[in-house]
């Protein structure tokens, strides 16, 4: 038997390269140690590993999970919260200046935000089918930003950018992989 060497580049120590050598008089299935396991098994670049990045893939071919909320999602949300938010105080307002038209015509208007704020306080949890309503609810927010832009009102731009935000945010990965797990209790 000839001896044979494998080559490798580790983490553990800055990325130079490391020689196993297994020579002849080596008993199969015992590592240069004297330890049993393959040759090539080296315990410590296991245990010096660092965490994988939320949603990265283990050696194992398992997803991680992440732990707190991305900040795509978080962003959503918060946009969410603040598009109701100032729905409401506008429609407030407008009832307190005795402008009951104004007034219906905001509440029409931030009707998708309100149900937002419904969708948005799901996301903590998880909820089943969250993210997809919430997707709904911001393509419904830019058409009618479009419509209110059509009546030749300014802030229906505000409502179509939030919109498109929204589902540019919820479309990335990290905002799947938050919503894409089991459900818990």
């Amino acid at each position: 038997m000839t001896a044979t060497a494998e080559v490798w580049s580790s983490r553990t120590n800055g990325g130079a390269d490391r020689v196993l050598t297994m020579s002849s008089q080596q008993q199969p299935g015992m590592n240069n140690a004297g330890q049993g396991g393959s040759a090539g098994y080296d315990p410590a670049s296991y245990e010096t590993q660092q965490p994988y990045p939320n949603g990265a893939t283990v050696p194992g071919g398992h997803h991680l999970q992440p732990t707190s909320m991305p900040g795509p999602v978080r962003a959503v949300q918060v946009l969410f919260f603040v598009m109701g938010g100032l729905g409401l105080l506008a429609m407030v307002l407008a009832i307190a200046a005795g402008r009951a038209e104004a007034a219906g015509s905001i509440c029409a208007t931030s009707l998708p935000a309100f149900m937002g704020l419904v969708s948005a306080s799901r996301f903590p949890k998880r909820r089943p089918n969250s993210r997809g309503t919430a997707l709904i609810i911001a393509s419904l927010m830019i058409f009618v930003g479009f419509g209110t832009v059509g009546q030749g009102q300014p802030a229906g731009l505000i409502l179509c950018g939030v919109g498109v935000t929204i589902v540019v945010l919820l479309s990335q990965r990290q905002s799947g992989q938050w919503f894409r797990r089991s459900v818990r209790p």
